[in-house]
This record gives C-alpha cells, sequence and structure tokens, in this order.
C-alpha cells in the first residue's frame, strides 16, 4: 500500500517543497511519456520508465491531491500526443479537447493510486496496472470517444516487436498493463529504497516477470522464411496536389471525398500507374493505393485502366473505389487480379462522420477472402484498421494477408499519420496477418505478422515503397477470444475496489444493545 501521510505537516515549508517536487515529477512524467509516444519522437523506451516519476510522488501525498498532481502529467502528455486535435477539430476545441484528454489521464491516474490503497500489499503494485488497463479499454470501446481519441500508453511500443508479442494473447490492454507494471515496481523500490526499507519484493518479482515475458517475445521471433513476397504501396498524394484538386466541380472543404470527374479520376490513375510502375523491376505480387476514392468501383473505362494495369504487372493490384448500390453509396478496396479482372472487393465498415454527413454508407459486415497463390487476402479501408474486431475477424474468416488503402490527410498534418499507423502493426500482430497499406499522404507500409515494418514511406511525399512478408498459419488466442484480457481487468478492477469494504462489513463484530 501507498505510505500514510501526515496531512498536518502538509502547511510546513518542507511540506510545500514536497509540493513543489511532486508538480515537478509530474511533469517530467508527462514529458517522457509524451516523448515515448509515436506522434513526435517515437522514443519507445521511454514509455518503460516515463510514468514512475509521477507515481514516486503521489507517494508522497495524500489520495486526495493526487489527481491534482497529475494533472500536468495528463495534459502535457495529451497535448504531445495529440497535436493533430487542432486541425482535425479547429484550434479552439482542438485545444479544450487536449484539456480533456488530459484531465481523464489524471484521474486515471488516482483511480490505479485509490486501487492501489485498497489491494493487500503483496498485489498493491498491481493497483495502477489494472486500472489503467481497465480504464483504457472500456474508453476505446466506448461510443464517440474510441473514435477519435486513438492514443494508448501501449503504443510506445509499436516498434519494439519482443513486447507486441503479448498482444497475440491479450491484445493491447495486456501490453498496456505490462508498461505500466514496470513503471509501478520502478516506482515501489525507488520509494522503499529513499526510506532506507528492504527491497519490495512483489515490485522485483513484477519486474522479473515483465522481462521474461519480452525474452519470450523476443524468442519467439523466427527469421522471415524463404518463402517471402514483394508488397508495393504507394504515396500519390493527390489530396495535396492543387493541379488534380482543381480538376474536381466540389467545393474545396469536400474534395478529398472522391474523384467527381473523369479528369480528376484519369490524373488520379495516372500518378498511382507512374508510381506502379517505377518498381515493376521488383515484381511485386501486390500493389496497394491509397484511400483516394478515385473512380467508380463500376466505371467500365477505369476499372479496365486498372485491370489492364494489374495483368501488365502480373499482380494483385488493390485500388480504393465508389461502389453505387440500391442500398446507397460505399466507399470500397476493390482488388485485381494478375489476369486484369476483378477478384474481390469489399466496403469499409468503419466509415467517419464526415463521410457518412457526404453519403457514404458503413459497409455490410461481409469479412470474405480471396485465395490468391500467396495465401489468403482480406480487404479494407482505412479506419477499419482502428478498431480491433474488424480485422480480427477477417483473420477468423482465414485471411493472412490484409491489403487496405489508407488516407491519413488532414490539410497536410504530419502528426496523425503515425499514431494511425501503429494501429496497423498492433492489428498484424493480434492476429498474425501481413499487411499492405497505400497511403494519400503516408504512412505506406508493408509489415509483416510478428510486426516488424519491412517498408515505411516518408511522410507528405509522393512515392513508393516496397517490402517483403510473409504468411503463417497461426491463429492466435486474440483471434480466436477477442477482449479478454480488457475485460478481465475490468472485473479485477471492481472487485479490487468492492472486496475490501465488503470484507471489512463483513468482519464487523455485531453492534450490540
Amino acid at each position: 500500500m501507498a505510505p500514510s501521510v501526515n496531512v498536518r505537516a502538509m502547511a510546513t515549508p518542507a511540506a510545500g517543497r514536497v509540493w513543489s517536487f511532486s508538480l515537478t515529477l509530474s511533469l517530467l512524467s508527462g514529458m517522457l511519456i509524451g516523448a515515448s509516444m509515436p506522434t513526435i519522437l517515437d522514443w519507445g523506451l521511454l514509455g518503460w520508465i516515463g510514468v514512475a516519476p509521477l507515481l514516486i510522488a503521489l507517494h508522497t501525498q495524500p489520495l486526495p491531491r493526487h489527481f491534482v498532481i497529475a494533472l500536468p502529467f495528463g495534459i502535457i502528455w495529451s497535448a504531445m500526443a495529440h497535436l493533430w486535435y487542432p486541425a482535425m477539430f479547429g484550434p479552439v476545441l482542438g485545444v479544450v479537447l487536449i484539456i480533456a484528454v488530459g484531465c481523464f489521464y489524471a484521474g486515471l491516474v488516482q483511480a490505479g493510486t485509490a486501487l492501489q490503497e485498497r489491494l493487500p500489499e503483496p498485489l498493491s503494485v498491481l493497483g495502477a496496472p489494472i486500472a489503467w488497463s481497465a480504464l483504457e479499454f472500456l474508453r476505446f470501446i466506448a461510443p464517440i470517444t474510441g473514435d477519435w481519441w486513438i492514443e494508448l500508453l501501449a503504443k510506445s511500443q509499436w516498434r519494439f516487436p519482443p513486447a507486441l508479442q503479448i498482444l497475440t494473447l491479450t491484445g493491447f490492454p495486456g501490453l498496456g498493463f505490462l508498461v505500466m507494471l514496470v513503471n509501478s515496481a520502478i516506482a515501489f523500490l525507488i520509494v522503499n529504497a529513499w526510506r532506507r526499507r528492504r527491497a519490495h519484493m512483489p515490485a522485483v518479482v513484477s519486474l522479473i516477470v515483465a522481462a521474461a515475458i519480452i525474452v519470450w517475445g523476443a524468442l519467439i521471433i523466427p527469421p522471415a522464411p524463404d518463402h517471402r513476397f514483394r508488397i508495393a504501396a504507394t504515396v500519390d498524394l493527390t489530396n495535396q496536389d492543387r493541379f488534380i484538386q482543381a480538376l474536381s466541380r466540389l467545393p474545396v472543404e469536400q474534395e478529398g471525398y472522391y474523384a467527381d470527374t473523369p479528369e480528376m479520376s484519369q490524373a488520379i490513375f495516372d500518378v498511382n500507374a507512374a508510381l506502379t510502375r517505377s518498381v515493376a523491376a521488383l515484381r511485386p505480387a501486390f500493389i496497394v493505393w491509397p484511400e483516394n476514392e478515385f473512380a467508380s468501383a463500376d466505371d467500365p473505362v477505369f476499372t479496365a485502366q486498372v485491370g489492364d494495369l494489374a495483368r501488365e504487372m502480373n499482380a494483385y493490384l488493390v485500388a480504393d473505389m465508389v461502389w453505387r448500390t440500391s442500398d446507397g453509396m460505399y466507399d470500397t478496396a476493390v482488388m485485381f487480379g494478375p489476369d486484369g479482372a476483378e477478384v474481390g472487393r469489399r466496403a469499409k465498415i468503419n466509415v467517419t462522420d464526415g463521410e457518412k454527413e457526404f453519403g457514404f454508407l458503413p459497409g455490410p459486415r461481409d469479412f470474405s477472402v480471396v485465395e490468391t497463390p500467396y495465401g489468403q487476402v482480406g480487404l479494407g479501408v482505412c479506419w477499419d484498421r482502428h478498431l480491433p474486431w474488424i480485422v480480427r475477424e477477417l483473420a477468423s474468416a482465414g485471411a493472412q494477408i490484409v491489403l487496405m488503402p489508407v488516407d491519413d490527410d488532414f490539410s497536410g498534418n504530419r502528426w496523425f499519420p503515425p499514431a494511425h499507423a501503429s494501429d496497423t502493426v498492433f492489428r498484424a500482430v493480434e492476429n498474425r496477418v501481413a499487411f499492405g497499406l497505400g497511403a494519400t499522404s503516408g504512412i505506406a507500409m508493408v509489415i509483416d505478422p510478428y510486426g516488424r515494418i519491412t517498408a515505411e514511406s516518408d511522410i507528405n511525399q509522393r512515392g513508393v515503397v516496397t517490402g517483403e512478408t510473409f504468411v503463417v498459419a497461426e491463429r492466435t488466442l486474440f483471434t480466436r477470444f477477442g477482449d479478454w484480457f480488457g475485460w478481465l481487468a475490468v472485473l479485477a478492477m471492481v472487485i479490487g475496489f468492492v472486496a475490501r469494504p465488503v470484507w471489512q462489513a463483513i468482519k464487523k463484530p455485531p453492534r450490540t444493545l
């Protein structure tokens, strides 16, 4: 448990220094965790130690003050992780949302320390990790907050495959738990050393377990096998191309939802075709273009051009097109085979509010896959990779490769693409599927089933990348059972908060008359 604090002593000059020191540690933690996120510096190692200064500070203060002390941490982390909010929501609302998210993080930390005080001593080191993974999971699956609030503590590790392998068992709540467990254990050990107490053995055990999990993750990652194939992915930057955008009849604020003139469709095709032909010598098996809705999925002129290019490249080519049906309009990934014929299409399920307002409908929950000589292919579009269940359903249907056109362009904002790209790495490892992404502005990627990024484009730079990957037959625990660990964390948190008062009430002797 956290040590008790002499509240009467809080008014002394020494207590004032402790208060200032606590706020300083909170600021430090905010900067360290902010720097660990994909958005700015992407220094993932800091995620394992970044929260520890704040947790140390909270050991010196009574529980009612924990929210205020954690507030600088929450706001700084939120600001560094969500620099793209003002570009998406406007400067005023963007800043308000950054502060609101910071307040949530501060409350989450306070919930963790409150749970820590309720747990018996051997388990107190688990208080912050349990509360963190439980509340972060609930926030992620909740309506509205799950849509655009995409940062997670676990994302600090998106470039560290040994730690990522736990995703195959638990999904992101398990990785968040592991990262917070290390921070909590470090804090307990430092506080005990500072107070000249014996080493906190539960904290020592926690660090040993965390290290063992990371070593296990490193050991199960195999070398790339001989049966590799190559995926090419383009970054066409057409959303920022003034010449191409000028070919649209749509108002400026609506450009980018689809190409609405034949001239615009042709210009977008020509850019991607030229990029595709530039890697013909590498003989990619698959080619993925961005989410640019460049033509109608049933337009014979443009489908013929895409099919001819697929035949010329002797490859499978995935383009993003508009599928108009009697039910409505869908943003759709369409796949053409090496013979030039269409072999599959799948409509985007997780459409954004802006797309809905423009007239796009969520696609049917159809998770059929396409059989190819390289493995079974599942299709999706952009925001489909954000929700774990969509890729999980594709994997359950047999997909070993997932190909997705992506649009991460928000007026050229460079902070959002890395945050969204990390979703893809998580989905690949969770389900042991290979990924290929084309992007309008970045990041085009190729990822193997163990989360290793084999190709990655620059942001806001037109080009094409190619990378090798492979397929595996494994179907993971997460693919089969989904968010079991997240719900287990929620249950553990509820039991942790309820069990002690209930037990004390049971043990309390009856009142005598």
